[in-house]
């Protein structure tokens, strides 16, 4: 009996190693940004964005924007950067689609990690808050940040819950961080805090 309780128990443990798409995708997003950003680059937390945006699969959204792929690009903002140097990145399974996220993760680079990933999500407002605090710490940035509540459901046009653009964005580069640690495989030569 015991036998099959340790046969049940293995196969839970291996069909929930299974179900981690972002495994499927570690390679190719760990060569794009070796590629582009650099090789000690902790590419883990690119591939926690991914498992942020999507769990790690080719969505296009629905937010009105028509965000799309595994780290939910947007044609509508950034075709004229990214489609000149990777014209299939809108197409599923395309190396290009990595290689762009890499390059444009590349435009918003610095000195800290949670600051990169923040204007991944959010753009500069990071930047402008960490100016207001008069430094570049998480939590004093946050604390500096005083943009209003936003929509974040709706239905039939009708707004439903609302909220503060600043825990939303902060949030983020908690989450990309927690989610980075799952699939850590080095040392962290890049400050993320």
């Amino acid at each position: 009996m015991t036998k099959y309780i340790l046969l049940f128990c293995l196969s839970i443990w291996q069909s929930s190693l299974a179900l981690d798409n972002c495994l499927e995708i570690e390679a190719q997003v760990k060569d794009a940004t070796q590629r582009l950003l650099s090789n000690d680059y902790p590419y883990w937390y690119n591939l926690a964005l991914a498992k942020k945006e999507t769990n790690c699969r080719w969505l296009t959204s629905l937010d009105g924007h028509g965000s799309i792929g595994y780290f939910q690009l947007t044609p509508k903002f950034l075709d004229p950067i990214l489609r000149p140097l990777y014209p299939d990145y809108t197409k599923p399974y395309s190396k290009d689609h990595f290689y762009a996220f890499a390059y444009y993760l590349k435009s918003l680079q610095s000195d800290k990690l949670f600051i990169t990933y923040q204007r991944y999500n959010g753009g500069n407002w990071v930047l402008k808050e960490c100016k207001r605090a008069g430094v570049y710490e998480w939590s004093k940035c946050k604390q500096a940040c005083m943009r209003g509540n936003v929509c974040v459901w709706k239905v039939n046009g009708e707004c439903k819950q609302y909220r503060s653009a600043c825990d939303i964005n902060y949030s983020y580069s908690l989450l990309i961080y927690k989610y980075g640690q799952k699939y850590k495989k080095g040392i962290d030569i890049f400050p993320f805090w």
